[in-house]
Parts: structure tokens; sequence; C-alpha cells
């Protein structure tokens, strides 16, 4: 995702992402220490509410958890969100982002609530973008708001279909273009006409068209383009956005950012898989961004919010 601070409420999280943004490559291997660290153990999940209340300071700091992020919340740690937005297909998104929290939970942590009842609201910013605000989404706990920037939600459809189609035709030309060539300057030969020509070099461009045209991979590789304009590009969005929404769903819960680039809420998380056409059409049916870490953490989270009450 493109945004480097998604929790309004805690400023400090710009300079830490600034700091990830520079981190120098061979940083790997301590991000993934850092990364298990933030896991809450099985033993850490099966304390008392009396351990979680003395002990709350000192979990959180240790896992990044954002206890004053949790205003979105029931007294019994649920959630119901009023997705107030007339776009069928971000809805979907949402909804999506619900099913990824409440299945690896085990629980419907998050359920559509309406105008009247809910206890937070998912909605789109009209607002423009700028360089001390660049964020595609973003929850506000004061508020209780989770909003989604809409120019950059529009421009999602038209970016993911540039590169999904972009992709099948570099796959295309690589496994056929020799191919291709080499048969359309064989039929030329047939025909006597000489590389020599001086119309050699359009001719062969024409007759290129002609052989790719009638190669049976090439009209799969059309159809797909056609259904990538049609559905495909829109649908890769929704999947794109669903991990966004499902990102701000985490810090409803009181997470904070993750160090490790897997977790789903690592502060620029998303997936290149909306950019294949297979995985979007496919496989991605069956995918779910949460890690086993997102979900340990909430689960922490849950807990001691629940504690303190």
């Amino acid at each position: 995702m493109r945004n480097a601070q998604r929790l309004k409420a805690h400023p400090v999280l710009v300079a830490a992402a600034a700091a990830l943004l520079v981190m120098p490559i061979t940083a790997t291997s301590t991000v993934t220490a850092q990364a298990a660290s933030v896991k809450p153990s099985a033993s850490v999940l099966k304390k008392s509410n009396s351990y979680y209340r003395k002990h709350a300071e000192k979990l959180g700091k240790k896992y990044k958890l954002v206890y004053d992020a949790q205003t979105g919340l029931k007294k019994n740690g649920k959630a119901t969100v009023w997705v107030k937005t007339s776009d069928k297909n971000l809805k979907k998104s949402v909804q999506l982002a619900m099913d990824y929290w409440n299945h690896k939970l085990g629980k419907k942590e998050f359920t559509k609530g309406s105008k009247k009842h809910h206890t937070f609201t998912f909605s789109v910013s009209h607002a423009k973008a700028s360089k001390s605000d660049n964020s595609d989404a973003w929850w506000t706990p004061a508020t209780k708001k989770v909003q989604i920037r809409w120019s950059y939600y529009k421009a999602a459809k038209q970016n993911i279909a540039q590169r999904m189609s972009s992709s099948l035709q570099t796959a295309f030309d690589k496994k056929y273009s020799d191919t291709i060539v080499n048969t359309a300057k064989k039929n030329l030969a047939k025909e006597n006409i000489s590389p020599s020509s001086n119309a050699y070099s359009d001719e062969l461009d024409q007759e290129e068209a002609k052989v790719a045209h009638n190669m049976s991979a090439f009209k799969t590789v059309s159809q797909k383009l056609t259904a990538i304009d049609k559905s495909v590009a829109a649908q890769g969005r929704m999947y794109e956005y669903a991990s966004t929404v499902a990102h701000e769903f985490g810090h409803t819960m009181g997470l904070d950012h993750s160090p490790s680039t897997k977790d789903l809420m690592y502060y620029q998380s998303g997936t290149n898989k909306v950019y294949s056409y297979k995985q979007v059409t496919k496989n991605m049916k069956k995918y779910n961004p949460v890690t086993a870490t997102d979900k340990a953490r909430a689960k922490l989270a849950l807990k001691i919010y629940v504690a303190a009450r």
C-alpha cells in the first residue's frame, strides 16, 4: 500500500515509518528478529484478566499495542461497522476485510451495522493528498472513522489494469516473439519478398501481425485483456482494498504497525498478487493477508481491552 502513516492518533509513527523507508537492505535479518518478538506466545494468550490489567503497559510496549486506538469497540471487544458508501465493489472489500479477521480470530469480531447502530464508521474521504498527508487509508480514534482516499481508490483500477495487461503481453512476447518473427520471415521468403527490399520492414511488421493473430495463444491473451478491462481489474482492486481496510481494522483493535514485511499490519502492507490475472481470477478467493502474528497480537489486544472493562 502507499501509506506511510495509517494511525492518525499517533504522529510519532511518521518518524518510525520514515526510518523504515531509508533502512538499508542489509537490515533484513534485524527486521526478521524484531518481527518474531512481537508475536505473543500461546501462554501469554492464556493469562487471567487480572494479569492483563496489571501488565497492560508492559505488554503494550512489547507487542506494539495502542490502547487509546480502541475507541470503536464494544465492552465485549467486538465492533459493529456502518459501511457508509454506495460503491458496490468497495462494500465487497469491506466485507472481505471483516471476513479475513473473523475467520482468523474464529469469531465474528466485526459485523455490519447501520446508521443508528454502529461502533465505528467506514467511509470515503474526498480530501486531496498532500506532502504531509498522502495516506491511502486511515483510522481516526477520536471520530471513530476508518476512511479511504477516494482519488487513490479510483486510480487503483486503472493502475491494476495497466500492470496486469503489461504482464500478460510481456509474457506472450517472451514466449512467442522468436517464433512469430521466424515464421513471418519464412512466409515473406515464399512470396519472394527480399530483405533488401525498401518495403521489407513494413512487410515484415504486417506479416508478424498476421502470424500472431492466427495463433490460439494470441486469441487467449486478447480475451484476457478484454476481461481485464471489463471486470478483472475491478476484482483486483477489490482484493487490494480488502487488505487496506483489514489493515485499518487491525488498528481499531489496538494494533500498531508490525516491523515484519510479511504481516498485514506492516506499515506498507499489500500484495503483488492483485496485479496477476491468474491470481485474481483463480487463487485469491482463498487468500487471507492476516498472518499468525497479526492474529496473536489482535487476540492479546482484545483480551487486554475486555479485561480493563
